[in-house]
């Protein structure tokens, strides 16, 4: 189902910072520009949809506006791991298990600008294969990288070439005696390919990976970066000389997980990192060079900010030296997965749950070139994508007030059970048989809604006031 928005916002200018979904879970992992006013951001939902996680799809304007958004996925989980756009075309590549050849499967969905699906596409064995990136090809085609354990019980970096239609070119693996995988990959000047990702070293080791690949994907070389602990390359870049920037995160230079930025030559050889955090966790996720040099990058810190994880966009010189770091988020956790280049500045997506209309929910924040925003405050826009989809009706619990136990009517299906306190947050969620009649809130003394939701997208609500003796 698409929903197209006709709400009417007052214009916030061109910095801005928005809460999007509805009550239950709701993600942005890709935000990329389709027009210079005009950016989408692709992620997950349970909040709707057909399946227990779909993929979620929102567009607005250059003020933020919500101007239209779907859900696409099966009865089953679907995720959306990246997004590229070219053009009129918008590719989102995840992973699900509604479909495909068994396990978890590799996927990849084409859509038009107005969000009408234009090919799906499952890739992948019996077991788990899971694609993590996605990025278009001067021949109109994608690159599509992850992990399969299909055939590869530890895991294998895993590499498609296809066309734009979706049919596989070629495929390719890169694996060892332990596990391997790829977040990342990118086409480079010669014509070739390098992705970036890791490999296990040994049960309390694993390094950041590249591999250099030739023009059918065959592997030129690959080296391994990092320390005594944990060390993944999340995003990988070619740089304007002719080397390769890396970032993700390090635990092997302090006891914090940190920030990992690291670059090399074109051979590989690193000529420089960086781990940012020290005194507390950080994270990056993906990264750009700017045009002279710089690099801007996206994730989260606890290191500073409004508490817990912050959403934060850092600019750093061409040798890594710092240059700013600005955090968006609230008391609660706010991630920054992904960002975008705009003419006056940046978008970054991500997730909160300091704002939003309950659960988490979608976070984007879009700032001037200085990385700042004119005011702090978050406008919400709560999605009615659910009440279009399928109409609420509501249900009957008792006893209520309830000291913890409640009934209702027999299920008629498998139900998904969320428990929301009074401004919205998910406190209890719980897998509920068909045939159901009763069920235990482990929620302390207060009021509460229920919202039940059933295998086939139907919701219903029900409030509750629990008293504890």
């Amino acid at each position: 189902m698409l929903c197209f928005f006709m709400w009417s916002f007052p214009a916030e200018g061109q910095t801005w910072r928005r809460a999007y979904g509805a009550l239950d879970i709701d993600e942005c992992h890709s935000v990329r520009s389709i027009s210079p006013e005009v950016s989408i951001a692709a992620g997950s939902t349970g909040s709707f949809g057909s399946g227990s996680s779909d993929i979620y799809l929102i567009t607005v304007d250059g003020d933020g506006v919500p101007l239209w958004s779907r859900t696409i996925g099966g009865g089953g989980v679907d995720q959306c791991t990246d997004a590229a756009v070219s053009g009129g075309s918008i590719y989102i590549t995840g992973y699900t298990n509604s479909s495909g050849a068994g396990g978890y499967d590799g996927l990849v969905v084409s859509i038009d600008a107005s969000g009408t699906v234009l090919w799906e596409r499952t890739y992948g064995g019996p077991d788990w294969d899971l694609l993590n990136d996605v990025t278009l090809l001067s021949d109109g085609g994608l690159l599509v990288a992850g992990v399969t354990y299909s055939g590869h019980p530890a895991g294998s970096a895993w590499l498609l070439r296809l066309n734009a239609e979706g049919d596989t070119l070629w495929t390719r693996t890169y694996a060892g005696t332990t596990g391997h995988e790829a977040h990342s990959a990118k086409p480079t000047t010669d014509g070739g390919f390098v992705l970036a990702g890791s490999v296990v070293v040994n049960s309390d080791d694993r390094d950041a990976l590249i591999i250099k690949l030739d023009e059918e994907g065959h592997e030129v070389w690959r080296n391994t970066y990092g320390g005594d602990s944990l060390d993944v390359g999340r995003d990988i870049i070619q740089t304007m000389d002719g080397g390769y920037s890396v970032v993700g995160i390090t635990e092997s230079y302090s006891t914090w997980k940190e920030g990992y930025h690291f670059r090399t030559d074109a051979q590989g050889e690193q000529l420089w990192y960086w781990n940012w955090g020290q005194i507390n966790d950080q994270e990056i996720h993906e990264h750009y060079e700017l045009p002279n040099g710089d690099f801007i990058s996206v994730g989260y810190t606890k290191t500073s900010g409004g508490g817990g994880k912050d959403m934060f966009l850092m600019r750093n010189q061409p040798n890594g030296d710092f240059v700013f770091g600005r955090t968006f988020g609230g008391s609660e956790d706010e991630i920054g997965y992904s960002m975008d280049i705009l003419d006056d500045g940046y978008i970054c997506g991500g997730v909160t749950n300091s704002y939003g209309a309950g659960g988490s929910d979608v976070f984007l924040v879009r700032t001037g070139e200085d990385g700042t925003t004119s005011s702090e405050s978050v406008t919400t826009a709560f999605d009615p994508l659910s009440t279009t989809e399928r109409e609420i009706t509501r249900t009957v619990v008792h006893p209520n007030p309830s000291t913890g136990r409640i009934e209702f009517a027999p299920l008629n299906e498998r139900t998904r059970l969320s428990v929301l306190d009074a401004s919205g947050r998910q406190l209890q969620e719980t897998e509920l048989l068909q045939g159901s009649t009763s069920t235990a809130l482990r929620v302390p003394t207060g009021s509460y809604q229920l919202i039940f939701r059933s295998a086939d997208g139907h919701i219903r609500r029900s409030k509750v006031v629990i008293t504890r003796p």
